[in-house]
C-alpha cells in the first residue's frame, strides 16, 4: 500500500485542487455568467456525448487495464500495445457514426419540444463523442504506466480552468453561443493531443504491433472481454448521466443546470473514491495476474476504513452548510437542496463499499458485473421514467442514488460469495457512530447572517468533533504515531 497511498496523496491533492476551481466555477462563474438553460445545454451535451464514448472505444480501456500487465516490457515498448489500442476507437467511430446517424431523427423527436438547443447541436455528439473515448484509451495507458497524476490534472485543473476561460469571452459576447460550444468541445481535443505528447514523451511507445505477441495471449479473448466491458461501461456510466438525459426528455434545460449543480455539490463525496480507483485498479488488475489475494483483501478493507472516514466527514459537511452553499447561487439554483441531500446519501453509500468495482472487474468473474450493469441500467430507465414526470429533479436524484445503492450491495454479496473477501470490522462501526455524533452536533449549531462566516463556523466546528473522535475510538491507529499525546499513552 505505500507506493498507493504516495500517489493516492498526490492524486488526492491534484483532484480536489481541481474540485476548488469546480466549485468556483459552479457556484461563482457558470451559475452568475450563464443562464441555466445554457449551462444545461453544455451538461446535456457532455452527458450524451460520454454514453456514446463508453461504446465508441470498444472497451479498450477496460481491456488496457485487465491485460497490458502481460504486455508491460519497456525494451520491447510493450509489443506496440500503444498502436493496439487506438484501433479501438478508430473502429468503433465508424460503427458508432452509423448507429448515431440511422436513429438522428428518433433522438430528436424527443427532445426538440422541451430541449430544443440540444438538437441543435446534435452533429456535435459523435465528434465530441470521439474525442472523449480517445481521452478514456490514453488514460487508461498512463494509468497502466502509474502515472494517474497527470490524468488528475488534465482532467480536474486544465479543462477546467480552460472552460472558466471560456465562459467569461462569452459573457462579454466576445463569441456567440454557437462559437461558444464549438469551442467547449474544443477543450477536450486539446487534452487528448496533450495526453499524446506526454505518453510519447514519457514512455515513447511504438505504432508498430507485435502480431505474434497478441495472439500468443489470445486475441479472441481479449476482444471478447473489451466487448463485454462496453456494454458494462455503458451500463455503469448510463448510471452517472441518465439523470441528466432523462431530466432533459421531460423538462426544459433550466433544470438540467439546475441539477447539475446541486449534483456537483454532492459529487464531492465520491472525489476520494475517484482518486483511490485510478491508482487501485491497476494494482488489483496486477495482484490478480499474480494470484496475489492477500493484497487484494488489504487494499479492499483499508479502502473501506480510509473511504468512509473522509466520505462521513464530507457528508455531515454538506448537508450541514447546504443551505449556505445555496445562497452562494442565484435564486433559481436554491430548488436544488433536496436533490443535494439525496446524492449526498447516495454518494456516501458509494463510497463505503471500497474499490469493490477494481476487484470485480479485474478478476475472472468480470461477466458477473457486467450482467448485473446491465439489469441496472434497465433499473435505472425504468426508476426515471417513472419518478421524473411525478417528483421532478428530486426523482431523478432518488432514481440514481437507490440504483447506486442496489449496484454495490450485489457487488459486496458476489465478492464474498466468489472470493470470500468482505472488508468489513469493527472501525466500519466506530466510524458509523462518528458520522453520527457528528450529525447530532451539526444539528444543534446555529446559522449565522453572514453565509460564509456560518460555513466557516459549521465547518470548523464539525471538522474538530469528528476529528477529536476519529482519535480517541482509534479507528486509525497506524496515524497515532504521529500525535504526540496518543504516543504518551
Amino acid at each position: 500500500m505505500g507506493s498507493i497511498k504516495r500517489q493516492g496523496i498526490q492524486n488526492a491533492v491534484i483532484t480536489y485542487s481541481g474540485v476548488m476551481i469546480g466549485f468556483v466555477s459552479l457556484l461563482f462563474i457558470q451559475p452568475n455568467l450563464l443562464k441555466p438553460e445554457e449551462l444545461g445545454l453544455t451538461r446535456i451535451l457532455i452527458a450524451a456525448a460520454s454514453l456514446i464514448a463508453t461504446i465508441l472505444p470498444l472497451g479498450v480501456s477496460s481491456v488496457t487495464t485487465r491485460y497490458f500487465p502481460f504486455f508491460r516490457n519497456e525494451e520491447k515498448k510493450h509489443h506496440g500495445y500503444f498502436g493496439f489500442m487506438l484501433l479501438f476507437p478508430l473502429l468503433g467511430t465508424v460503427i458508432c457514426g452509423i448507429l448515431v446517424y440511422c436513429f438522428k431523427n428518433v433522438i430528436i423527436n424527443q427532445y426538440i419540444e422541451q430541449s430544443f438547443l440540444f438538437t441543435r447541436f446534435f452533429d456535435l455528439l459523435l465528434p465530441f463523442a470521439f474525442i472523449i473515448g480517445l481521452n478514456m484509451a490514453l488514460n487508461a495507458y498512463c494509468a497502466s504506466l502509474f502515472k494517474t497524476a497527470v490524468i488528475s490534472f488534465f482532467e480536474g485543473i486544465f479543462c477546467r480552468v480552460l472552460f472558466i476561460f471560456l465562459i467569461v469571452i462569452y459573457y462579454f459576447r466576445w463569441i456567440d453561443l454557437t462559437m461558444f460550444i464549438n469551442l467547449f468541445v474544443t477543450i477536450y481535443a486539446l487534452q487528448a493531443v496533450s495526453m499524446i505528447i506526454y505518453i510519447y514523451s514519457e514512455d515513447k511507445p511504438s505504432l508498430k504491433i507485435d502480431t505474434g505477441f497478441l495472439k500468443s495471449i489470445g486475441l479472441r479473448n481479449l476482444i471478447k472481454y473489451g466487448l463485454i466491458l462496453t456494454v458494462t461501461n455503458f451500463s455503469s456510466l448510463s448510471l452517472k448521466h441518465l439523470d441528466a438525459i432523462m431530466i432533459g426528455k421531460y423538462m426544459n434545460l433550466d433544470y438540467v443546470g439546475i441539477f447539475t449543480v446541486a449534483a456537483y455539490i454532492a459529487l464531492v463525496i465520491e472525489i476520494p473514491l475517484t482518486s483511490l480507483e485510478r491508482i487501485t485498479h491497476t494494482k488489483v488488475a496486477q495482484a490478480w495476474a499474480n494470484k496475489d489475494t492477500e493484497s487484494i483483501k488489504k487494499i479492499y478493507n483499508q479502502s473501506v476504513k480510509y473511504l468512509m472516514l473522509a466520505g462521513g466527514l464530507l457528508l455531515v459537511g454538506i448537508i450541514a452548510n447546504v443551505h449556505e452553499l445555496l445562497g452562494l447561487l442565484p435564486e433559481a439554483y436554491h430548488k436544488g437542496a433536496v436533490v443535494i441531500v439525496i446524492t449526498c446519501i447516495g454518494g456516501f453509500l458509494n463510497i463505503a463499499t471500497g474499490v469493490n468495482t477494481s476487484i470485480l472487474f479485474a478478476s475472472e468473474k468480470y461477466v458477473y458485473g457486467a450482467y448485473l450493469l446491465i439489469f441496472l441500467m434497465i433499473a435505472a430507465i425504468i426508476l426515471n421514467i417513472i419518478l421524473i414526470p411525478k417528483y421532478g429533479i428530486e426523482g431523478a436524484a432518488f432514481a440514481t442514488a437507490l440504483s447506486s445503492v442496489i449496484y454495490n450491495a450485489l457487488k459486496y454479496f458476489i465478492i464474498l460469495k466468489n472470493f470470500k473477501m468482505q472488508p468489513y470490522d469493527m472501525s466500519s462501526v466506530k466510524i458509523l457512530l462518528v458520522i453520527a455524533a457528528a450529525f447530532f452536533v451539526s444539528y444543534l449549531l446555529p446559522s449565522m447572517n453572514n453565509t460564509a462566516a456560518s460555513i466557516v463556523f459549521k465547518t470548523v466546528v464539525i471538522t474538530s468533533v469528528y476529528g477529536s473522535l476519529t482519535i480517541l475510538l482509534k479507528i486509525v491507529p497506524e496515524f497515532h504515531q504521529y500525535i504526540s499525546f496518543s504516543r504518551k499513552k
